[in-house]
């Protein structure tokens, strides 16, 4: 399984190319019955477009909790990485509820979970879970950064940047279990556009590569999985 490694993502384009990519997700989505469903709309004027930034990031949140619900419930986990990785399901879990409540405040409606698939290896031992980890965590980390600047509601905003600090934290915690010393050495990590998100969980939606959403793609090296 191949995916872009968080390295090699590019700074976002504009809001306008964000959200046109978003509404071409959603009708890749619906013609290959995977993903989400497009979020319904608030009538809040321009909260709108932050309600559709706050259900992708819950998407990506329901991925989360999901892989790391398997990964402690799987018996595979021990000593420093079970009690890593349950701490990184309970944060999720807490990003998970924190979204949907914010979408509902606003008047949004919350995007349901999809249907994730996730490679054998990664769910196999404890080394595969850690390494799955070691990508889950940047790739939030720099989608939430790609989002940020996107934003225009300050409370949405302040959630998006106080989750972002969560997963830049996590990516840390994550390179530690691989004994990467030191952990960080980027002191101003990337942000990622929609269309490099979308490459890194494409093949977790059954979609196997990344849609065509029209806007640049991830370039650089690819991590297999």
């Amino acid at each position: 399984m191949i995916i872009p490694g968080a390295e090699t993502f590019a700074k976002p384009r504009t809001r306008r190319d964000f959200f046109k990519a978003l509404a071409v997700a959603g009708i890749g989505a619906a013609a290959g019955g995977a993903m989400m469903a497009r979020p319904a709309k608030a009538q809040l004027g321009e909260i709108n477009d932050d309600i559709d930034i706050a259900n992708f990031a819950l998407t990506l949140e329901f991925l989360e909790v999901e892989f790391y619900t398997l990964a402690v419930n799987s018996g595979l986990l021990s000593g420093t990485a079970l009690s890593t990785i349950s701490m990184i399901l309970e944060n999720e879990v807490a990003h998970r509820d924190a979204l949907i409540g914010l979408i509902q405040e606003f008047g949004g409606t919350p995007v349901e979970a999809p249907e994730f698939t996730f490679p054998d290896e990664s769910l196999a031992s404890q080394q595969g879970i850690i390494e799955m980890t070691n990508v889950f965590e940047p790739t939030g980390r720099s989608a939430y950064l790609g989002a940020a600047p996107l934003i225009e509601d300050p409370n949405v905003l302040a959630a998006a940047g106080s989750i972002a600090g969560v997963e830049a934290e996590q990516t840390v915690t994550a390179r530690n279990l691989l004994g990467i010393v030191p952990p960080t050495t980027i002191p101003f990590p990337e942000a990622a556009s929609v269309d490099e998100i979308l490459a890194a969980v494409a093949p977790f939606l059954g979609m196997g590569e990344m849609m065509d959403t029209g806007g640049a793609v991830a370039g650089g090296s690819h991590r297999a999985l």
